[in-house]
């Protein structure tokens, strides 16, 4: 089945959250300074790409008229 322009966005979502999720496990495992810091740079990064395919998420809704 061919995914459409939605499932795509959809899954990098999933994916850019699955990343902020294991980023911070990673920090809470650690005690390290350095660590926590990597992590949060990680996390940040993931929150800020979320945000703009949400944005595109909302695009594409707005094209299909359901928005």
């Amino acid at each position: 089945m061919s995914r459409t322009p939605f499932d795509d966005l959809v899954h990098r979502v999933n994916n850019l959250l699955g990343t902020i999720e294991i980023q911070a496990e990673l920090a809470q495992g650690s005690e390290a300074v350095a660590d926590w810091r990597a992590a949060m740079a990680s996390i940040v990064a993931s929150a800020r790409a979320t945000a703009d395919e949400v944005r595109r998420l909302r695009q594409v809704a707005r094209e299909a008229g359901g928005g």
